[in-house]
């Protein structure tokens, strides 16, 4: 009976031309169901740092003193909901199932349930995502997108859209060049547009850095198509760390180079 039996299967394999398949692809096949599930979870913990970052680097969770008139032309509610980061939240729900997906066809993936496996994929992301927003890489993402991806702008409503509004006296951007003798700052903002502010009144907050390569939030007034009068300076920080209130200092005025030979 087994002689028949194998006989039989040896006649099967003969008549299908079936051909062995070698143990290393059925090793190298479970690596990468294995390996797309790690790179989704990775890119879901990116995609998710970002988020995080995106959300909470909003003005309405601190320094609402600086835009008080934004707030009245816009409520808080509606401000918090646009503010949300969906593109990120859809990417990191489109890499949960491609983690899913390549999890489930691991060795043993079938024994869990697709709740189980969504939330643990979901939650290693998140634990991930606190980790790399440790060393602020969500904001190193978010910051390289909006100042060289355009179609990103469009995609989110992030702080710095907020920040580039000059007819409100709100300018953000990145500081190219100082000249401390005109006490006047070039400042690049995030629609690439340069601009000679003047800061020789403002008032500057604490540990805020005014230096090339430095980020800032300047409060102040559009004195030509241009040029900035700056009344505040804030720097660009990240809003979940904790900072002391506010104390301001105000930059010396212009010195007259005649003055102190006098």
């Amino acid at each position: 009976m087994q002689k028949d039996r194998s006989k039989y299967i040896l006649d099967e394999i003969e008549k299908r031309h079936a051909e062995l398949i070698p143990r290393w692809r059925f090793l190298v096949k479970r690596l990468s169901f294995w390996l797309l599930a790690a790179i989704s979870v990775l890119t879901g913990g990116l995609a998710m740092a970002t988020a995080i970052y995106v959300f909470i680097d909003n003005d309405f969770i601190a320094d609402h003193s600086y835009i008080d008139r934004y707030f009245i032309e816009r409520p808080l509610v509606e401000d918090v909901i646009s503010a949300i980061p969906y593109v990120w939240l859809a990417a990191l729900a489109l890499f949960t199932l491609f983690a899913f997906f390549g999890f489930r066809h691991t060795k043993k993936g079938y024994r869990y349930s697709a709740p189980k496996v969504i939330a643990a994929s979901l939650s290693a992301s998140l634990l991930l995502s606190l980790c790399l927003n440790t060393v602020d890489v969500g904001g190193y993402i978010h910051r390289y997108l909006i100042e060289n991806v355009h179609v990103y702008n469009n995609l989110i409503n992030a702080n710095e859209q907020r920040w580039t509004n000059s007819q409100k006296g709100l300018l953000g951007g990145k500081i190219i060049k100082t000249d401390n003798v005109r006490h006047e700052i070039v400042l690049r903002d995030f629609s690439k547009g340069i601009w000679r502010v003047d800061i020789s009144k403002a008032e500057v907050r604490p540990k805020t850095q005014i230096a090339q390569g430095k980020y800032l939030k300047i409060t102040g007034i559009k004195t030509g198509q241009r040029t900035f009068q700056a009344i505040s300076i804030q720097s660009w920080e990240k809003k979940y760390h904790k900072h002391t209130p506010a104390q301001t200092r105000i930059l010396p005025p212009k010195s007259n180079p005649g003055s102190d030979k006098q």
